[in-house]
């Protein structure tokens, strides 16, 4: 619980979801939200029910474009022949006419009193009003002129954009308030209703026209269903308009050319409106710029069909955020950065991808942006936390264990993210033990400067050895380094490393000793014992310093086979144990020891190398060798000395065949008798 506590990104992801929710309902975020809307449409246009989604066959629009105004030889539209454009639709027997040309200023050339009685004849007309607001509340409703006003329906057509920054245009709303006025319906919903033969009402948040029931969302809107062109054409009135210039004049039209013409506009909507482009009478929606009558014509559409495009229940998308949320903060316990990415991609992606699916085949609008903002700040909250978890960890590694091991080790542990304890844990590892040897008769006669430069000379190549296979530096006591292998990083090939870098100290020697040579300096060997075992290991100490180091038998062990190496006369020696755990390494078995201290014998190597390293003649000298150690343990002395005979002859400089021979005389003089089990106590370290 108190790790949870401390976990401010997970509060910080709550509080961004939380937010979203009150934020998508003011639509803080309408421009974005709109955005989504725009893909999501093209979408439905284009994989959803196509045919389906088209426009009713029961909307016309009788348009002025320019090839109209280049024809009329005049602008703008004079309202007489908009009076008369109407009469002669109506006459060829259209259901309901209505006029997207605003006229709400007297005529100065005396045209309303024929245009109205043009629309009086014409009956059923439907006119534009325009909707006043100041600081969002209704004013007045502004209507037509008073002469035009007093024989037709008026209704508003100025409809809101959701974004107070862009003007794009994708819902009707329906003001309650202006209901009661005259011409306070919105002008597509009043068409749809003279079309259906019915007064539209509201039922609280649902829009009633007849038989057709359209819920709203809380702000009283619905969405538009633009719907889908034929290929080819960018605009709506391309494929269901017909020029106004048709009906500017039917007087002169013969009987078939008279129901030609009607065939266009019989029992249909008719919607008289500009598409011209001087006319500026075009809105950005979701399916890109679209004339106003355009607009017009396809809220009707909408409307006719039972609005096809219905919101996702409030509750549901209280419930959708919500559970977006719990699947984030599921996401940021992962450990893993790259597991958290992906987590959050498909979860995000999984919600974007189902919000379209439910928008393009089922006709549910849910809010998208909200949440992708919500996921993705949160999602951001989440990795500055580890990336600052992160970057202290670096640094606590780097102060903690900077001195004792390699800096790419070190870049390793920040780079996984592996833990780190330095508190005291045990582990299966292996320790070195390298000592100078005769360090006091090399240290005489040198300054305490040459000594220190000397001292530097050896310890420096040696650690550079340990750091290059892995390995952590214990501590250096005077002549003798101490190393381990296993810690702080997770090693599981500890003890090769280790018999790596013991074989590398023996080849950097060589170069050690070259340097002391030309600078007039005596020669130096040295002695490294290697164990493997469970050892304890962490910041060990008092109150007033600590160290990271280990403990154990087993490091003793490695102390006391790194003292032996002199009695055996071989630089490297490693316990039975170190040996099983390198396979593939040729070693020689020097003895079975109880070493000072411990009761439990040991069996103790020399290692040579790694089989596919190792000269084949090498091989077989160590065969012939363990062969005569096998016969000594057998107390087969004579045969056991003549072999170790050939073989010091053979190699002079190999000291273990020499100790076995002092072994042997001894042992004739004063055999071990039945019950020994071959093996050499040795009373010093």
């Amino acid at each position: 619980m108190g790790r949870m506590l401390r976990r401010y990104d997970i509060f910080l992801v709550i509080v961004l979801f939380l937010a979203a929710i009150p934020l998508e309902r003011a639509e803080v975020f309408a421009l974005l939200e709109d955005q989504t809307l725009s893909i999501r449409h093209m979408l439905r246009n284009s994989l959803g029910d196509v045919r389906g989604n088209r426009i009713v066959p029961d909307i016309v629009l009788v348009n002025t474009d320019e090839a109209f105004f280049k024809a009329y030889g005049s602008f703008p539209f004079r309202r007489t022949d908009i009076g008369r454009i109407a009469e002669n639709v109506k006459a060829l027997g259209a259901k309901v006419v209505a006029v997207d040309v605003l006229m709400d200023f007297p005529s100065s050339y005396g045209e309303d009193p024929p245009t109205a009685e043009s629309l009086k004849a014409a009956g059923k007309v439907l006119l534009v009003a325009q909707a006043e607001f100041r600081d969002g509340k209704f004013v007045k409703v502004n209507p037509p002129t008073a002469a035009l006003d007093a024989v037709a329906l008026s209704a508003y057509t100025n409809i809101s954009s959701s974004s107070s920054l862009v003007t794009n245009l994708s819902r009707l709303r329906v003001h309650p308030e202006l209901t009661a006025h005259r011409g306070g319906w919105p002008f597509a919903v009043m068409t749809a209703a003279m079309y259906l033969g019915v007064e539209p009402r509201l039922d609280g948040r649902t829009l009633v026209l007849g038989d057709i029931r359209i819920p709203l969302d809380r702000f009283n809107s619905l969405f538009i269903d633009f719907p889908p062109l034929p290929t080819g054409t960018r605009f709506l009135s391309q494929s269901a308009g017909i020029s106004a210039l048709d009906f500017l004049d039917i007087s002169k039209l013969d009987d078939n050319e008279r129901e030609e013409l009607s065939l266009w506009v019989k029992d249909k909507i008719v919607l008289i409106g500009d598409t011209s482009e001087v006319s500026h009478d075009w809105f950005d929606t979701p399916v890109g710029m679209v004339y106003g009558v355009e607009i017009i014509a396809d809220t009707v559409n909408t409307i006719l069909k039972g609005a096809p495009l219905r919101p996702l229940s409030d509750g549901l998308e209280v419930l959708s955020v919500l559970a977006v949320m719990l699947l984030l903060l599921a996401v940021g316990l992962l450990s893993s950065p790259l597991a958290r990415a992906v987590g959050v991609a498909v979860i995000l992606a999984g919600f974007a991808a189902l919000a379209t699916a439910a928008y393009v085949h089922w006709g549910v609008v849910a809010s998208m942006s909200y949440v992708l903002i919500a996921g993705t700040l949160g999602f951001l909250a989440v990795e500055y936390r580890q990336f600052m978890l992160a970057r202290n960890q670096r640094q606590q590694i780097a102060r903690t264990f900077g001195q004792y091991i390699p800096a790419e080790l070190v870049k390793e542990m920040a780079r996984t993210g592996e833990t780190v304890s330095v508190g005291g844990e045990n582990r299966e590892m292996t320790v070195l033990f390298s000592d100078v040897r005769s360090f006091t008769t090399l240290s005489e006669g040198l300054s305490p400067q040459e000594l220190t430069r000397m001292m530097n000379g050896f310890l420096s190549p040696m650690t550079r050895v340990i750091h290059q296979h892995r390995g952590t530096i214990d501590k250096y006591m005077g002549d003798c380094i101490m190393a381990f292998w296993g810690a702080p990083l997770e090693d599981p090939d500890h003890a090769r490393h280790a018999v790596e870098a013991a074989l590398a100290m023996n080849g950097t020697l060589e170069e050690v000793n070259r340097n002391f040579r030309e600078k007039g300096w005596k020669s130096i060997g040295i002695g490294i014992g290697l164990n493997t075992g469970s050892m304890n290991v962490g910041n060990m100490g008092s109150d007033f310093r600590l160290a990271y180091t280990v403990l154990g038998d087993a490091v003793n062990l490695g102390s006391r086979l790194e003292g032996l190496t002199k009695q055996y006369g071989v630089m490297i020696m490693i316990s039975e144990s170190t040996f099983r755990a390198v396979p593939g390494l040729v070693a020689r078995e020097l003895d079975v020891v109880r070493v000072k201290g411990k009761d439990k014998p040991v069996t103790v190597y020399e290692p040579i190398g790694f089989a596919q390293h190792v000269d084949p003649s090498v091989i077989v000298r160590l065969e012939r060798y363990h062969a005569a150690l096998e016969l000594y343990r057998q107390q087969k002395w004579d045969e056991a000395r003549r072999e170790f005979q050939v073989m010091a002859v053979a190699e002079p400089k190999t000291k273990v065949h020499k100790v076995y021979l002092e072994r042997i005389d001894h042992f004739i003089a004063e055999p071990p008798g039945e019950g020994w089990d071959g093996v050499f106590t040795h009373t010093s370290k």
